[in-house]
């Protein structure tokens, strides 16, 4: 009985240790995905504030020769850095998801995701008036910087 006792304690320990390690393993996970969309909120804040900056210029200051197409293309010529990173990081964001939206965490990385891809989507391809743009971009950005907080404070 003794034996028996001890052999079933090892099995209890050895599931739990097995059980930790997956849940950290999802938490690695889970920040590794936070944290690439974190770098990209990053990289696409710099590129709308300078979309709208220039697109402002173009309107109100006379820069650019008057031209919005001129005004974000030199936008998006003097962010090439950062969206490189974007376009590097977009594929591996997506990738990642695939790994966690099944976890404890699913509610919220669905929520970041969603965000991510919608700002995502309004810095890439530009269009619309500069009053839209304008309006559009700061909901966005909160959006986004909203549902990686709850994330963050879940993890």
């Amino acid at each position: 009985m003794k034996k028996l006792m001890m052999f079933l304690f090892s099995i209890f320990t050895t599931l739990l240790l097995l059980f930790c390690s997956a849940c950290q393993s999802t938490t690695a996970k889970v920040e590794n995905f936070y944290n690439l969309v974190n770098q990209s909120k990053t990289c696409l804040d710099e590129v709308a504030d300078d979309i709208y900056s220039n697109w402002y210029n173009a309107i109100y200051n006379d820069k650019f020769y008057g031209s919005i197409d001129i005004a974000i293309a030199s936008a998006l010529s003097d962010n090439s850095e950062n969206l490189a990173v974007i376009e590097a990081n977009d594929p591996l964001i997506k990738e990642s998801y695939k790994e966690v939206r099944n976890s404890d965490y699913d509610t919220e990385v669905k929520a970041v995701l969603m965000a991510y891809s919608d700002y995502y989507e309004f810095v890439v391809n530009v269009s619309g008036s500069f009053k839209s743009f304008s309006e559009n971009k700061e909901i966005l950005k909160k959006e986004l910087a909203s549902a990686l907080k709850d994330l963050s404070l879940e993890l």
